[in-house]
């Protein structure tokens, strides 16, 4: 099993232009904890988890941008990935999720742990 069979090809995602503000609300609305950062060439260039946010609520979260909280250096994955090294990426790293772009760093999926628990209970529907 690679990475684009478990992969969110339509994440949800912020621009690093919004507000820490937004991007709070937005995870809230959407019950999310992790979301990549585009630029306007839908380009990742970060990432934004609710660590970040909680960090910088002490600040004022409505003039903060995205762009100054988010991750940058950012550990991704391909499609063709097998789901195996990305699981053990996750895992060693702590990581609740991984981007994933193609070959110019576009992002074009986005695999959250939720995406495979959804993954491994339909598995185990298959089993039965």
């Amino acid at each position: 099993m690679l990475v684009k069979d478990v992969m969110n090809i339509n994440p949800n995602l912020l621009y690093e232009e919004d507000t820490i503000l937004n991007a709070s609300k937005f995870m809230k609305e959407e019950r999310v904890r992790n979301l990549p950062v585009v630029d306007k060439n839908n380009t990742l260039i970060g990432l934004i988890t609710l660590r970040e946010i909680i960090e910088t609520v002490f600040h004022n979260p409505s003039k903060i941008l995205v762009r100054d909280a988010m991750i940058k250096q950012v550990t991704c994955v391909q499609p063709e990935t097998p789901l195996k090294d990305a699981i053990e990426t996750m895992l060693v790293n702590k990581f609740g999720c991984l981007p994933v772009v193609d070959e110019e760093t576009k992002l074009i999926g986005f695999v959250s742990e939720a995406d495979l628990l959804k993954t491994l209970h339909g598995l185990t529907k298959i089993k039965k």
